[in-house]
Parts: structure tokens; sequence; C-alpha cells
């Protein structure tokens, strides 16, 4: 398996492929059903059937189809989440607003017997951060919403294959377009909305332009959807409930100063990844 491994890699190079090794392993592993270690140790064999398979996994790949959206998979805060064409795929670095939002209910006294913290996940996409918050805590319910169809159908079935289905509501909304039932109910607003400038759609990679661009276009400075939610937020969270939202690169001061222009806001804080890139913006409501 190791020649098979290294032709693919040879491939994937000739056409700028990034991480052609992970692209090659990723593929053998999934059209054998084995872990990807396996194809180094164990005795793997491609028959016909295989072959052809993988095939037209490497010609999508190569005419710029996401590695994600062929296989059908991606990898989320430890969990295995379905994806499909249409649907946003989720980045490594969102883990972190994951992490942060953990972190602010355990910090507030959000997670002990007496509480139920309601969450209100807006743009789920795939699902990915209300399986993950789901998943990690003994104790909550979230309301998860989006406009796309395909979304939902992606974020329910992934809901379903991680077992937590009947821990989260799905609602088909414009972000706040919601009931006026959850008015001052939610404790955590959490969102990773579109950020990228109109402007810049147009330069980004053939393979992220693959993408649904509702879910990557954020309007002509890529900051429409934080002034829209930073101003609908504070009607629907709680008394000294929390936003957390996902930044936009190198973009910390404006989001600062984005909050601290609603009013409605105190606490402004900023969370960076290991590389000191601010990731995360936090603020809670002024109570």
């Amino acid at each position: 398996m190791n020649n098979t491994v290294t032709e693919l890699i040879s491939r994937f190079d000739k056409h700028d492929i990034s991480s052609s090794r992970v692209n090659a392993e990723v593929m053998l592993s999934h059209i054998l059903g084995c872990r990807i270690i396996d194809l180094y140790t164990k005795d793997m064999k491609l028959t016909k059937e295989h072959i052809d398979c993988l095939e037209n996994m490497v010609i999508r790949r190569v005419h710029g189809e996401p590695l994600q959206y062929i296989t059908g998979k991606v990898h989320f805060y430890g969990n295995e989440l379905f994806i499909k064409e249409g649907v946003f795929i989720p980045r490594p670095e969102t883990e972190i607003l994951v992490d942060v939002v953990i972190g602010l209910l355990i910090q507030h006294s959000m997670q002990d017997a007496k509480s139920l913290p309601l969450i209100y996940d807006l743009c789920t996409g795939s699902g990915n951060i209300a399986i993950s918050l789901t998943k990690a805590l003994s104790r909550c319910k979230i309301i998860s919403s989006d406009i796309s169809d395909d979304a939902l159908y992606t974020a329910k079935k992934n809901s379903r294959l991680n077992g937590v289905y009947d821990r989260i509501k799905f609602i088909k909304s414009d972000l706040f377009d919601i009931p006026g039932s959850y008015r001052n109910r939610f404790d955590i607003i959490v969102v990773n909305p579109p950020y990228i400038s109109s402007d810049e759609i147009e330069h980004l990679s053939s393979e992220v332009r693959r993408e649904p661009e509702k879910a990557l276009d954020g309007g002509k400075d890529g900051l429409e959807f934080y002034n829209h939610i930073l101003k609908k937020a504070p009607s629907f969270l709680k008394k000294n409930g929390f936003i957390a939202l996902e930044l936009p690169d190198g973009k910390d001061k404006e989001l600062r100063e984005l909050i601290a222009f609603h009013s409605d806001f105190k606490d402004i804080r900023i969370f960076k990844d290991l590389n000191n890139i601010g990731r995360v913006i936090t603020a809670q409501k002024d109570g």
C-alpha cells in the first residue's frame, strides 16, 4: 500500500493539491473502510472496484472538489460528521469556539444540578457546534437554526448519528427570525457567521468557492452579520447572558469596537489560538 500512497501523493503534487499525503491516506482508508495506520501495518489489497472508485475520487479532487465532500465525512471536536455539497465545511479553528462556550458555562455555574442552560446556535451548518456542545456537556438544551434546507438536513442527520437528536431543537430561520417566546431566554448565543468581505469572494481558492456562498459572504466589509447579530442578540439573552462569536482573521480591534458601540454589552474578551491569533470574542449582556 506504500506504493499506492506514493503514487497518489505524486499525482496530487502535480496539481498543487495541498496536504497531498493526507488526501491520499484519507481516500484510501475511506474506500477500504480501515484506519490510516492500517494502510502501513496490514496487508491491504485494492480490488478493481476499489481502484475504479479511487480514480473517480482523485479526478474530483484534482478538479478542486473539497476532500470532505468527496468522502462525505468531516471530523470536528472528536466527532465524525456527515457532510454534503451545499453545506459549509467545519474548520478546526472553530473548536476554540466550542471550548470557550464550555468554559463560560462552567465558570458561571451553569452546569450544576439545578441548571439547564439554554443555548442558541445560529448558522448551524452541519450542526458541528451544537453537537459538540451537547456531547461534551452533561446538561444543556440547544436551539439550532439555519436558513438553508441542506444545512438543516445535514445537522439533523448528524445529531442522529451522534446520538443527541433529542437534545437539540432545529429551526429554519434567518438569524433571529424565531418565535417571540424565546426573548430573554438564552444563557448563551453562539455563532460562527459568514465573515469574508464580498470583494474577497472571487479571490478565494476554487476549492473554497465550492462551498455555499451564503456561508462565506459577510457583506461589503465582512461585518454585516456581526452588526445584525449584535443589534438583535440582547433581546434574546437573559440578564447577564453571553454572546460568543468566531472572529475573522486580524479583525480583533474592529469587533471589539463594534461590540463596544452596542451599549447593551460589557466585559468584552478575546480568546487567541496557539499562534496568538484572535479566534473568539465574547461579551456579556449588561444587566
